[in-house]
């Protein structure tokens, strides 16, 4: 039986390469999502809380490339303020808030697919720069505004995201 022409040029290998870089391709389309906590699975994007005290928070959010900063600092002003009502609370005082595009080398783990030691894999060995937009708040949960630079919280979870 007779394969069709566009498969008779095509190696099992040549069919992986292209599975896998397809498969690429739909995983590095999407940018990190408002919902998404950190985690090994999702290549450590999304968001991270600590307590630092019984009313204090440090809140991180990581996008991927697809992230610019000011959809950052809205994710997490907008997380903080649903923190604030979640927990009783009316306002935020923000004691810090900081943003960074961080560029950052990386270069792909060669799978074993049979190939020799020595053999040649240009197409997986090549160097990749990975970006990342960092927002890094640490914020204090309060019943009364203190002064200016607090943020009522019913004022930040109504921020409007790109995709509302």
């Amino acid at each position: 039986m007779q394969r069709p022409l566009l498969l008779s040029f095509c190696s099992p290998l040549h069919v992986l390469l292209l599975v896998v870089s397809l498969f690429g391709t739909l995983l590095g389309g999407c940018a990190t999502s408002y919902h998404s906590e950190k985690s090994f699975w999702n290549g450590r994007t999304g968001f991270s809380k600590t307590q630092l005290g019984p009313d204090k928070w440090q809140l991180e959010f990581v996008g991927n490339d697809l992230i610019d900063r000011e959809t950052a600092r809205k994710y997490v002003l907008k997380r903080a303020g649903e923190m604030a009502q979640s927990r009783g609370y009316e306002w935020i005082e923000v004691n810090e808030l900081t943003l960074q595009r961080d560029a950052v080398r990386v270069t792909p783990s060669r799978p074993v697919f049979g190939f020799e030691e020595e053999e040649p894999d240009l197409f997986l060995a090549q160097m990749q720069v990975q970006h990342t937009t960092s927002a890094l708040l640490i914020f204090t949960l309060l019943h009364q505004p203190l002064h200016e630079q607090c943020m009522e919280a019913k004022y930040l979870v109504n921020i409007k995201i790109n995709g509302d």
